[in-house]
């Protein structure tokens, strides 16, 4: 396993799409599907047209709260035959991000003066189309404060420019390789309750982000440890009576039955949750090699420990986590339900336990997740 690195020291990291973008849905009836797999004890009623109950958050750990909400309704949104700039001043010198998509700029509402960010895709043909059409298409389900909300959309010949909830606080992964950050084991179990939060109401939602890594994971702002969850490009809708297989993503980042071109899943997501978390925790990336033929053949022999000094000071409940999420049978994956009751995410003496450690650490003049 190798050190996570900035952009700079990899574009391989940065590299959002390894394989090109394709997926097969089989008509194969498999009775078995829904069964180990669709497994969120939330679920309500098992029709695909019928939303699940709000989802009832369970209190985190500290009093670091819930992500603020958008500064607006949620809503259901259509692209435009417009032009953006007759709606809203989106600012050139002010880039957010970007990727294999284009980028993503702060933008303005003129009307209201709400500031939002406006990502802005590039779309060479129809299929380039129908892929932002169906990231509009799951943004619309999803109404949760760990994930990021859609506000607008404007389509031209050459474009789709998608604006969104704006957060300031940078990207997750910033967070993981900066030297001075000094993540605690209580900050990543605030993270990956969160995003444990986010997924499992995608998952109600029969949606699989099938892209989770720490540059689309979004930190609210500086200063707290909320976050929301972005980027649906690549998001699927999953049914459980059809066969889905996906070819893309990025390398280190990816699930067994991913790299096999096999069927994926409610647990493809969840991989992805264990390599985040034993990131967070370590600054260590557990499946990259010094190639991506490397990194690919790691993930499929499931190759991974807890042996550096980095996890010298882990606790064992974080250990027992990470071991549930890096199984090569998917099958046998916790689900974001089950992730969320376990005594890592949800063991109070083990976070006030934690939290006399950041103190006994960083010093009373730290700032204290705990008791503030």
């Amino acid at each position: 396993m190798l050190k996570a690195q900035g952009p700079g020291e990899s574009d391989r990291l940065a590299q959002v799409a390894f394989f090109p973008c394709m997926e097969e849905g089989c008509s194969e009836q498999d009775s078995r599907s829904g069964e180990n797999e669709a497994k969120e004890e939330a679920w309500s009623h098992p029709s695909l047209e019928t939303a699940p109950a709000k989802d009832k958050r369970t209190a985190p750990p500290a009093d670091d709260g819930p992500a603020p909400p958008a500064p607006f309704d949620h809503r259901i949104v259509t692209a435009r035959q417009a032009a953006v700039s007759s709606f809203y001043t989106v600012s050139r010198t002010e880039t957010l991000g970007g990727g294999r998509f284009g980028q993503v700029h702060k933008c303005e509402e003129k009307a209201t003066g709400l500031k939002l960010a406006a990502k802005i895709i590039k779309t060479r043909g129809t299929k380039d189309k129908d892929d932002v059409r169906n990231e509009i298409s799951v943004m619309n389900q999803l109404d949760h404060v760990n994930l990021i909300q859609l506000y607008d959309a404007f389509e031209s010949r050459n474009d789709i420019v998608l604006v969104m909830e704006y957060v300031d606080g940078g990207e997750l992964f910033d967070r993981i390789i900066d030297d001075n950050c000094n993540l605690t084991e209580l900050d990543t179990v605030l993270f990956i309750r969160q995003i444990c939060e986010g997924i499992r109401h995608m998952h109600q939602m029969y949606i699989l982000h099938l892209d989770l890594k720490p540059e689309n994971i979004l930190c609210v702002n500086r200063d707290t440890k909320q976050i929301k969850i972005i980027d649906f490009g690549l998001a699927r809708r999953y049914k459980p009576r059809e066969k889905l297989k996906v070819n893309f993503g990025t390398p280190e980042f990816l699930a067994p039955e991913v790299v096999n071109y096999d069927f994926v899943s409610f647990p493809t997501d969840m991989w992805s949750v264990g390599v985040i978390a034993y990131m967070l925790l370590s600054g260590l990336s557990p499946f990259l090699g010094d190639s991506d033929a490397e990194t690919l053949n790691n993930i499929l022999a499931c190759r991974w420990d807890l042996e550096d000094e980095e996890f010298q000071d882990v606790s064992e409940e974080a250990r027992e986590f990470i071991s549930k999420l890096l199984i090569k049978e998917k099958s046998w994956r916790i689900s974001a339900s089950e992730a969320l009751k376990h005594p890592w995410l949800s063991d109070h003496k083990l976070h006030s336990r934690l939290g006399a450690q950041k103190r006994k650490n960083r010093g009373p003049d730290a700032q204290d997740l705990v008791a503030k």
